[in-house]
């Protein structure tokens, strides 16, 4: 049995701060110069355009724009490749200019497809029939005739189709 009564003197109930890690600003917000994009422990995240990395490996903005982030493969010295995600922060015309881009492209896609839809649509010839045939018979039937070709078959087709009445005309 113990000598002494417990006077409740704890020595490990105390605890530090936590140190709240991780991303601060995340992809598409904006950034404004010297604001913390990512506290990490460690290089996890690679500092890319218009960033910057403190001593304690706090990744922050060189610029007013906004977060990106992207996936790069590094090289370590004994050759091995691995993937790493890379911060950088670009300017908002930058942002802006590639939106432009993207609506463009959407534009000349949906105007192909237009034009496409517009074109006759070419019938497909259809698969003769498979014969099974022994030897006997395959050496007395005549030779093959040759697939007729794409622009061939396009022709037959315009020239068998039912002519239609032009109201232009």
């Amino acid at each position: 049995m113990a000598h002494k009564k417990a006077a409740g003197a704890a020595k490990n109930l105390r605890d530090s701060q936590p140190k709240y890690r991780w991303v601060k600003i995340f992809w598409g917000q904006k950034a404004q110069a010297g604001n913390i994009i990512i506290r990490q422990n460690g290089s996890k995240y690679e500092c890319g355009q218009n960033t910057y990395l403190a001593a304690d490996f706090t990744i922050h903005a060189c610029i007013d724009g906004l977060v990106h982030f992207k996936k790069k493969n590094f090289k370590r010295f004994d050759g091995r490749t691995y993937l790493k995600t890379v911060v950088e922060v670009l300017p908002e015309w930058v942002e802006k200019a590639v939106k432009i881009e993207k609506v463009a492209k959407k534009e000349t896609v949906k105007k192909e497809s237009a034009s496409k839809a517009e074109k006759p649509a070419v019938e497909k010839a259809e698969k003769p029939v498979k014969k099974t045939a022994t030897k006997k018979t395959a050496d007395k039937e005549a030779p093959a005739k040759k697939p007729a070709t794409k622009v061939e078959k396009v022709v037959e087709t315009v020239e068998n189709s039912p002519a239609e009445e032009n109201p232009a005309e």
